[in-house]
């Protein structure tokens, strides 16, 4: 005879992105695809004035490495540094991104940007 377990039940449904971290935090959660969904958290953060003219360009370690069209936006993006992160981690979960740091370079125009 088999033996049924209890079923846990939840007051509200899980929304696809809380079902989806879960699942990539369970398989790890690194890689490609941890970097994937770091990237898509800024560009969704940043806002219509960073998002042309930064690039997200690496992720290691909790670091994420944005390249700048100049130092001084370098340096603007330093100032906002808390605030991207606080809206980053509220998407991403607590102490996925624990820094921020900038490098100069040159940004494509959106057109020529991977999705």
């Amino acid at each position: 005879m088999k033996r049924q377990g209890r079923r846990r039940v939840q007051p509200e449904p899980e929304s696809t992105a809380d079902l989806m971290a879960g699942l990539l935090s369970r398989l790890g959660g690194s890689g490609r695809g941890l970097e994937y969904r770091v990237f898509s958290a800024y560009t969704e953060v940043a806002g219509d004035v960073l998002r042309t003219r930064t690039l997200p360009d690496s992720f290691r370690e909790g670091t994420l490495f944005i390249r700048v069209a100049s130092a001084a936006l370098g340096h603007e993006l330093t100032l906002l540094r808390e605030a991207l992160l606080e809206r980053m981690n509220a998407l991403l979960g607590d102490g996925v991104v624990r820094s921020i740091r900038t490098r100069v370079g040159t940004i494509p125009p959106q057109s020529d940007r991977v999705a």
